[in-house]
């Protein structure tokens, strides 16, 4: 079914001012390979990159796990967005106004309870309100005295947008009353909490007040340090919602991502504070986790945009844990963790405060070791204190330990240069050689739950790659280049009539291909991904797209065309050896043709292009 054309009409503005590279490119790192640029692509557990971005068609397709679309697609997936807010968000970063009806309403409005939109709308209000305490002459002003005291700069103030709220118990809920605004989203995100005698009252209450972004820089969450001494906890943050996954938010990503970007090095810490602070002295790729230890979910935020990471820890036990959790969380990533311990148990706040503080830290930065070599010197310095020397029981149980937790987190996955290095540490530290820990690697097992978990990831990847058949090929060349329906009419329109009227993946857009060719209108590639509204139809649109721009040689003209010319002898050729009427002089001579292709190909030094109806690919 082809979209309103209000509807339509707010697509192609936003599609056309969109550079669907350079928005893939805010998000995550691509290179150029070929006419197209590749990455990591960020709605699986992708280790290589498998994702590409197809600039000429606007498209990006991931090769593992299907994920696919334009650029409305992308922030739709990636930022958790319905169709209105991606749009509304292009709009905006392309600075296009988009024109709905009047009775049109934002995603959400209808229905019972608090929708992703209601959140961050109620993120939005209380941002404002925050920061208009910070500002006001008198509810502000131990605020302020408490930044001024912290040496946060008025540019710091400005750039995390730091707010506070007022010293009473009702100061947004009075906002929210005045402007007749529903509680319920406030609640649900922390910002009220319910009075058991009715009513609410504000979850934050006289504190200096950090918002926590999203990568967009849309208020997610807030976090608030108390003023008065006595009042309790020192920190106070906003609940989880539907918003808000603190396991998965890093602090300062809005403000760091582009020199995370240009670095290609992320700088962690821990704390509002510590990394505002090191924003203050120039250090600008650092972030924070949110009172939480990494997770696999941080991991999965940095390694797409950075190929190192420094983890910032104390040099007391507890910073040792720190390390090694966050060795295990970044095991399997493909990017460079390096762990840094900062002197005198110091944090980064003092450090850089302190004389010559700037460049101590950097010093620190730069001699960050390995987490590897940081693991294993550890170990080994614990193992010689104790007395278990090499080649005794007591150290080959430590060691075989350590193999079986490096096993439980991929070890047998990871690059082999990487996993031989892991070795080679392994065994000098038991003093054995280093095909007997490889044995031993070889031999040790995942727990089941890792092999589950691994299992059903490779189901998921393995459900996305099916077989196509010739018949599809053929529908592929069209969607790469639409105008073969009117230089083949006949055969294109067979095509179409196939997969319209039939019942696979590529039905919807196949309908829609043939409403708009039989409309007399210039089907075109960008315009045709617009009008299907269905998510997974798209996925396989331009799923297709991009293996036969690969299988093309990334599309150029004679090669296309000598792909299209091959798909169809091969479907008329299939038709003459199923239809007993057809004469076999016919196909005979379909048969010489397509041999003779495929010499020509194999003269040209080019791979086969047609290939064999069970071949698997991914939609």
């Amino acid at each position: 079914m082809i979209a309103g054309t209000e509807q339509f009409d707010n697509r192609r503005r936003v599609l056309e001012a969109t550079e669907i590279v350079a928005l893939v490119g805010e998000h995550l790192a691509l290179r150029a390979k070929g006419r197209e640029f590749v990455g990591l692509c960020p709605f699986h557990d992708d280790h290589k990159p498998s994702m590409c971005v197809v600039p000429h068609k606007q498209i990006f397709h991931c090769f593992s796990c299907g994920a696919g679309g334009n650029a409305i697609d992308f922030v739709m997936k990636y930022h958790a967005m319905d169709f209105r807010a991606a749009l509304e968000f292009l709009a905006t970063r392309a600075g296009i106004e988009l024109v709905w009806k009047k009775s049109a309403k934002p995603a959400g409005e209808q229905g019972q309870g608090s929708t992703r939109e209601q959140l961050l709308a109620a993120a939005g209000q209380a941002q404002g309100f925050f920061r208009a305490i910070l500002r006001h002459p008198e509810h502000g002003a131990a605020a302020r005295a408490v930044i001024e005291k912290r040496g946060i700069s008025p540019e710091m103030v400005e750039l995390f947008e730091i707010g506070a709220s007022a010293d009473r118990w009702d100061g947004l809920f009075q906002v929210i009353n005045t402007k007749g605004l529903d509680q319920k989203a406030f609640l649900d995100a922390g910002l009220l909490k319910s009075r058991e005698s009715g009513g609410a009252y504000d979850g934050f209450r006289n504190r200096v007040i950090f918002p926590i972004f999203d990568q967009i820089g849309r208020p997610i969450a807030f976090g608030g340090r108390k003023i008065r001494e006595e009042d309790e906890p020192k920190y106070l943050n906003s609940p989880e919602s539907a918003i808000f996954d603190k396991g998965g938010t890093l602090f300062a990503l809005k403000q760091a991502f582009r020199s995370i970007q240009q670095s290609r090095t992320a700088i962690i810490t821990e704390g509002y504070l510590d990394a505002i602070t090191c924003h203050q002295y120039g250090f600008t790729n650092v972030v924070a986790t949110l009172g939480t230890a990494l997770t696999e979910r941080h991991a999965a935020v940095l390694r797409r945009i950075a190929d190192t990471v420094v983890v910032l820890f104390d040099g007391d036990e507890a910073g040792q844990r720190a390390a090694d959790r966050a060795f295990e969380v970044f095991f399997a990533e493909p990017v460079d963790l390096r762990v840094a311990v900062l002197p005198d148990e110091l944090d980064p706040d003092d450090l850089l405060k302190s004389e010559g503080g700037v460049d101590r830290f950097r010093a620190v930065i730069d001699s960050a070791m390995d987490s590897v070599e940081f693991r294993y010197g550890r170990m080994v310095a614990a193992l010689d204190a104790s007395g278990r020397t090499a080649g005794s029981a007591a150290r080959a149980r430590v060691v075989q330990d350590d193999i079986t937790r490096l096993t439980e987190l991929g070890l047998n996955a990871i690059p082999p240069i990487r996993r031989q290095t892991i070795i080679r540490k392994l065994a000098r530290i038991a003093g054995v050689d280093e095909t007997t820990i490889a044995a031993s690697v070889k031999a040790s097992k995942p727990r089941a739950a890792a092999r589950d978990a691994r299992a059903t990831s490779s189901e998921k990847t393995t459900a996305a790659v099916v077989a196509l058949s010739h018949l599809d090929y053929a529908f592929g060349c069209l969607l790469l280049e639409p105008d073969l329906v009117q230089t083949f009419s006949t055969d294109g329109e067979e095509i179409l009539k196939r997969h319209a009227y039939g019942s696979g993946p590529f039905r919807a857009v196949a309908s829609v291909f043939l409403e708009l060719s039989n409309s007399g209108a210039r089907v075109e590639t960008a315009t045709l991904l617009g009008e299907i509204e269905d998510e997974s139809a798209r996925s396989a649109m331009t799923g297709l797209l991009a293996r036969v721009e690969r299988e093309c040689r990334d599309g150029s003209g004679d090669r296309l065309m000598d792909y299209w010319n091959d798909c169809v002898a091969r479907l008329k050729l299939e038709h003459t050896t199923s239809t007993p009427t057809e004469s076999a002089t016919e196909a005979t001579a379909l048969a010489e043709r397509l041999r003779l292709a495929r010499e020509r190909h194999e003269r040209l030094g080019d791979r086969v292009l047609i290939r064999h109806p069970t071949t698997s690919v991914n939609r």
